[in-house]
């Protein structure tokens, strides 16, 4: 289900992963939910990350991995919209292990977050994901133009806020996806995670 919430410059959407370690499949649930303190930017969330859409039993005692990359369809997209002369910032904040109850050993999942960011004005989410840069992993922020520029002298600089001034919009798309596991023998359950994305103009 998507959600549009109007936000900027500076907004936070969280992100519940899960996971389920049992032995036979069952279904799970993943909740969208988005904080903001101003006006400006535009967020569409795409919907759930769950890697039992990738694999639908994740067995406990096993060392499997599960991994979704940026090229798969159970990859998660956020669509922001927003003034098109602008920088923005995106920091993402991810737990290093999904968990179930308490978490501890034996209720703890490894998870690896990455993320991949596109701006060149695509008119989709797939022409955005076919062109998308792939952040490193181990790298938690990245700072980029909302529309890309491909060539040609260096844009000016953005046209303040005045009165009957509408600032040209853009749309740029982040990706989320990663990998969890190796699983280990971890007590079957359904195992959550958040996911904290912060984006602010520059």
């Amino acid at each position: 289900m998507r959600r549009v919430i109007p936000i900027a410059p500076r907004w936070c959407v969280t992100l519940l992963l899960c996971v389920l370690a049992v032995r036979p499949a069952m279904a799970q649930r993943v909740n969208f939910g988005a904080y903001t303190t101003s006006q400006g930017i535009t967020l569409l969330a795409s919907g759930n990350l769950d890697f039992n859409a990738k694999e639908p039993v994740i067995a406990s005692g096993s060392s499997q991995t599960v991994t979704i990359s940026l090229v798969e369809n159970e990859t998660q997209y956020i669509q922001i919209v927003g003034d098109a002369t602008r920088d923005i910032t995106v920091t993402v904040s991810a737990p290093q292990y999904l968990i179930v109850g308490g978490g501890g050993p034996g209720n703890q999942i490894p998870f690896t977050c990455q993320f991949a960011y596109s701006n060149l004005g695509s008119a989709s989410a797939s022409s955005a994901k076919s062109v998308a840069i792939q952040v490193p992993t181990g790298f938690t922020a990245m700072t980029f133009p909302m529309l890309r520029r491909l060539a040609g002298t260096p844009a000016p600089p953005p046209t303040p806020a005045h009165g009957g001034y509408t600032a040209p919009s853009a749309t740029a798309y982040l990706f989320l996806y990663g990998s969890l596991g190796p699983v280990g023998s971890v007590t079957p359950g359904l195992y959550s995670g958040t996911i904290n994305v912060t984006v602010q103009y520059q």
